[in-house]
């Protein structure tokens, strides 16, 4: 039974990559720039881990609606959404240190 949770860890990891593709896609189509962070682009998502994205740039009409696209491309599976301009300066190093594209999570 041991070997059915690690299974089960990758199946779920690999189903983040591709809706954080797919969200990340459905954004990047709007104008909007976005980059995956967390434990999803560390490589280190499991079990009760969510998806974390950071966005870089954004159309001041847009900045709304991105979680509810985010949410309607992720299918259940939670999520954070943070707004680089909303993050504090010093806080800044923290949140792009090991953000990536999405097209380069493996």
């Amino acid at each position: 039974m041991s070997g059915s949770i690690p299974a089960y860890s990758e199946q779920r990891r690999q189903r983040a990559i591709a809706a954080a593709r797919e969200a990340v896609d459905a954004l990047t189509a709007l104008g909007v720039t976005v980059l995956v962070t967390g434990s999803l682009a560390r490589g280190g998502f499991g079990e009760h881990s969510d998806i974390d994205f950071l966005i870089t740039a954004c159309p001041r009409h847009l900045k709304y609606t991105v979680e509810g696209i985010v949410e309607d491309s992720l299918c259940g599976v939670p999520f954070d959404v943070v707004y680089l301009d909303e993050i504090p300066e010093w806080k800044v190093p923290h949140f792009i240190e090991g953000a990536v594209d999405a097209r380069h999570l493996r």
